[in-house]
């Protein structure tokens, strides 16, 4: 089901497999192939960068001296701000955060980039008309090391932290990520933790598409499977299934054709950082022949060593 690698993490080589999508090749694989964990690297701070696409000019240098101002929309707190510099602050129609300031002084750009912050909004400042822009999301490009493996341990946990805006590079090891400011501060504590931490979590997935056996009905199936009373009716309710340490996929899958025959539908590969919850989008390995398009399987793991690790897995559809 799952192993552990050093965070400096190692590349995943799988079997070779022809798909027309370019992640299919480093993701999927038949049901069944064989997996080989590489040699570990090691990480530094150097290996991984942000860039912005909306680079922008400098700010002109301006010394701001006792700028007040109360309950005020974070576009209108930056127009008479930089009123006095001849800027025109461009701000598409939104709900803005209001801010208080008392007597604020400083350089104009580090009081810019702070209200910024504060506001949850980015900006770009264009020297040649003088103009200061407040942007909502932003193009980012993050640059990785050259290992799979870090690489699709960032795609996974950035989608199961609901960033889904993400385009991978599989050549040049990069993504590139339309954020807000809150998914960028995300993306930059992912790079810490996969930094600081010394585990990643590479899992092999394989999903089966179950059917109950002539006789048995989905509610038996799920009484028995989970040991627990289970309901169905807009959603499946049910306690959590917990597997015993050392418990392996085939006995648990031995169990479930009791009930129902299985089918496996497809089998590919995931990385989970150390804490954080990463999403495999099922349709991803299927050539998009599947009925159920936005299933995904959700996995948060929490590793305390190479023996002992908590490992939470939902389906989302």
């Amino acid at each position: 089901m799952g192993s552990v690698v050093w965070a400096s993490p190692a590349v995943k080589e799988f079997s070779p497999a022809a798909y027309v999508d370019v992640e299919m090749p480093f993701r999927c694989m038949p049901p069944g192939s064989d997996k080989q964990i590489s040699e570990t690297i090691s990480l530094t701070p150097d290996d991984f960068s942000f860039v912005s696409s909306q680079q922008g000019d400098m700010l002109p240098r301006y010394a701001v001296n006792g700028y007040t101002f109360h309950n005020t929309p974070v576009n209108e707190a930056l127009e008479k701000l930089v009123a006095s510099a001849g800027i025109k602050v461009i701000a598409p129609p939104a709900e803005y955060i209001e801010l208080d300031g008392e007597n604020v002084k400083g350089e104009l750009s580090s009081i810019v980039a702070q209200l910024a912050e504060t506001a949850d909004v980015f900006y770009t400042y264009k020297a040649s008309t003088k103009t200061l822009k407040i942007l909502g999301r932003t193009e980012v490009t993050l640059s990785l090391p050259k290992n799979k493996v870090v690489l699709m341990a960032m795609l996974d946990a950035l989608r199961g932290s609901q960033i889904l805006n993400v385009d991978v590079d599989w050549e040049k090891y990069q993504l590139r990520m339309n954020v807000s400011p809150d998914e960028l501060r995300k993306a930059k504590r992912l790079v810490n933790q996969i930094l600081k931490d010394k585990y990643l979590l590479a899992v092999d997935v394989q999903v089966y598409q179950a059917t109950p056996k002539s006789g048995a009905d989905w509610q038996g199936v799920l009484n028995k499977m989970a040991h627990k009373i289970s309901s169905i009716g807009r959603a499946i309710v049910g306690r959590s299934v917990v597997l015993s340490t050392g418990t392996k996929a085939e006995d648990f899958l031995d169990k479930a054709v009791e009930g129902y025959s299985l089918e496996p539908v497809v089998g590919g590969a995931a990385v989970v950082p150390n804490s954080w919850q990463m999403r495999f989008k099922v349709n991803e390995c299927s050539n998009f022949t599947l009925p159920y398009p936005d299933m995904s399987l959700v996995m948060k793991t929490s590793i305390k060593d190479e023996q002992h690790m908590r490992t939470q897995v939902t389906l989302h559809t």
